[in-house]
């Protein structure tokens, strides 16, 4: 038997030679890992390995488009439905002056779907049904450009039955009172919201802001009405049926200020508490607990009450303190 034995010419790497072609692969490899942004850096943490926080601000977060990412990739997002602006109000917009805002009334309670958007350009405002764009309530009685807006619940028993809520609009002058009604009463058997929206020419009350600007407006089931200032403050407006020996119909509290206050001029509060003003109010229902957000991140606390009528400040925890808590959770 002859046996045939073929040979390459190659003889087997040496062992350095598997060193050096490891070596290289793995530079390689970290080559391409430097090149990518770590992750900390796409979500523009401040300080590495540190706990940090975000959406305090606007730009926290990059667009989508700006992140060169399409919604079409985005398989958890889709579009529902698209309904457009009414044609009436894209008209308002070559009106526009100064500001216009743009929102959505939240539904007060599960029987009552409001279903309304809202729009402020300059100094009139602009309701309508957000669900078909039909339905368009407008009000145009101010002189000064609407910087809050609000749908909130009336105290029982001072107004007439017909208005079922009040709108809060606030300017850098004043705060008034509107009386909103509706073609039909919000009995949760129909589901088309309680009818056409109407808002009352005339103001049911209009206060002075005494050159505090209102950041953001909430109100609670029993009609309460709180404001946030720029100011830092906590506000309230008060009102009643009719004037008492103390106190006038309708009237604003600070609850973030001694009762001596009224003894320092206006002006002097304004331009020493405009530090951390602020921006966002929520309440919990359950708990009648309203919690209140500064610019810079500090949340308030304030307990109504166990029947919703009374207040008092709780705590306040800075923004700080609230990420140092929020990273030992884990």
């Amino acid at each position: 038997m002859t046996s045939f034995m073929t040979t390459t010419g190659l003889s087997p790497p040496s062992h350095q030679d598997v060193l050096d072609s490891s070596a290289r692969l793995i530079d390689k490899q970290l080559q391409d890992d430097r090149n990518c942004l770590e992750l900390s850096d796409q979500l523009k943490v401040p300080v590495h390995n540190q706990p940090s926080h975000s959406g305090l601000n606007e730009f926290d977060y990059p667009s989508f488009p700006d992140a060169g990412v399409a919604l079409d990739c985005l398989t958890e997002v889709s579009n529902v439905k698209r309904v457009p602006l009414p044609a009436e109000l894209v008209e308002q917009f070559g009106r526009m002056q100064c500001n216009c805002m743009m929102g959505l009334f939240p539904d007060i309670s599960r029987a009552c779907d409001i279903s309304r958007a809202w729009l402020t350009i300059d100094s009139d405002i602009f309701v309508w049904k957000y669900e078909d764009g039909t339905d368009i309530a407008y009000f145009d009685g101010l002189n000064e450009t609407i910087l809050s807006v609000a749908l909130v619940r009336p105290k029982q028993g001072i107004f007439q039955p017909h208005i079922q809520y009040l709108l809060c609009l606030a300017t850098p002058v004043d705060i008034v009172l509107l009386g909103v009604t509706f073609t039909r009463p919000f009995d949760g058997s129909s589901s088309s919201g309680g009818g056409d929206m109407h808002l009352l020419p005339e103001y049911l009350f209009s206060i002075p802001t005494d050159n505090t600007f209102i950041m953001n407006i909430i109100g609670t089931d029993n009609g309460r009405i709180f404001m946030a200032g720029k100011d830092g403050c906590l506000y309230e407006i008060v009102y009643q049926a009719d004037d008492g020996w103390f106190s006038r119909k309708c009237r604003k509290i600070n609850h973030s200020t001694s009762t001596l206050s009224f003894l320092v001029p206006s002006f002097l509060n304004f331009s020493f508490s405009e530090d951390d003003p602020l921006v966002q109010l929520c309440i919990d229902k359950s708990r009648n607990i309203l919690y209140a957000r500064t610019e810079k991140g500090t949340i308030q606390v304030f307990d109504l009450g166990q029947d919703g009528k009374s207040i008092g400040k709780v705590t306040s925890v800075p923004l700080a303190t609230i990420v140092h808590n929020a990273s030992h959770v884990a």
